[in-house]
């Protein structure tokens, strides 16, 4: 595909983004077509205001390395005010993406007063790993540390400080920091 292909492809989806935006660490031909054109279709599904903050890059075997992966943050008010950490995850878990991250230790920096802002990240991709261990579904990062989701009965394990998580309990944490910044 050419540039005006993928130009075509993002107006098609009602042209939320800007090619540049995916731009990050390289073209946006880097990108794996299929999963670009499952994102915007989600993104115009959701209706919410969405930026990139990576997409392909460099040096990266696993899906962003493959161009199918996004990380994102969502907006109800656009770089002011984010969607809540369970608007993050509904909208993400009802797609059918193969893998989904919430991060509740992202910060972005605001454009007109370049001040770090607490955010909550979103990462979403179609990869599906070269071994199971190697393919989390589900996940939260909270303090550098990431909680993988169990298929048995949904809490999220820990395997640095061996520790598990509801994602109740992780929207609580998440709701009694923020406040606290």
């Amino acid at each position: 595909m050419t540039r005006s292909d993928y130009l075509a492809l993002v107006d098609a989806y009602g042209g939320h983004f800007k090619i540049s935006e995916f731009d990050i660490q390289d073209s946006i031909e880097r990108m794996d077509t299929g999963f670009l054109q499952s994102f915007l279709a989600w993104r115009q599904w959701t209706g919410i205001p969405t930026m990139i903050t990576s997409a392909w890059r460099r040096n990266d075997q696993r899906s962003h390395g493959k161009g199918e992966a996004i990380d994102c943050l969502l907006f109800t008010q656009w770089r002011v005010q984010q969607a809540s950490a369970l608007n993050h995850w509904l909208l993400a878990t009802t797609w059918p993406f193969h893998g989904v991250g919430l991060y509740f230790d992202w910060s972005y920096k605001c454009p007109t007063t370049k001040v770090d802002i607490p955010a909550i990240g979103l990462h979403v991709d179609v990869w599906s790993g070269n071994t199971p261990s190697q393919r989390p579904l589900r996940w939260l990062r909270i303090n550098g540390l990431y909680y993988y989701q169990s298929v048995v009965d949904g809490s999220f394990f820990c395997r640095t400080n061996r520790k598990t998580i509801t994602f109740e309990e992780a929207l609580k944490l998440h709701a009694t920091t923020a406040k606290a910044v």
